[in-house]
Order: structure tokens, then sequence, then C-alpha cells
């Protein structure tokens, strides 16, 4: 468990940094979407990164990765153009 702390800490960093974006960038809605992009490709990148590190990676985990990041990445621009 204490081996996968900076890699936690790696992923907690890069959302909190999406969050902030989403908060500095209130009155654009088409660069929130751009943030909100890069946060899923930054999900799936580290999760393969995280995988590959542990040296566990396949294609299931992959395409898990893949498809929560487009599942939060339709909730969240479903909450962005909800108006």
């Amino acid at each position: 468990m204490i081996k996968h702390i900076p890699h936690y800490v790696s992923l907690i960093s890069i959302f909190i940094a999406g969050l902030i974006g989403f908060y500095v960038f209130l009155y654009d809605t088409y660069f929130q979407v751009a943030i909100a992009v890069a946060l899923s490709f930054a999900y799936v990148s580290w999760g393969v990164i995280h995988h590959a590190a542990h040296k566990n990676i396949c294609w299931t985990i992959i395409f898990e990765y893949v498809a929560v990041a487009i599942l939060g990445l339709i909730m969240v621009l479903t909450l962005i153009f909800r108006a």
C-alpha cells in the first residue's frame, strides 16, 4: 500500500488541478470542455502508467479506464451545457 502513495498523490493532484481550472474559468464554457477532455486523457494516461509500472497492465484494464473516463466526461459535459 505504501508504494502506491506517490501514484495516488499524482492522481489527486491531477483532479485538484482540474477543479481549480473549472473554478478559474467559470466564464468560459469551451475552455471548461477542454479542461474536462484533458482530465479524461490524464486519467487514462495515469491508469496506464500506474499499471505498467506495477507490471499488471492488460487490455481490459485500459478499456476500463477509457470507459470510466468517457462516462465521467459525459457527466461533466452534461453539467457544463445544462443551461
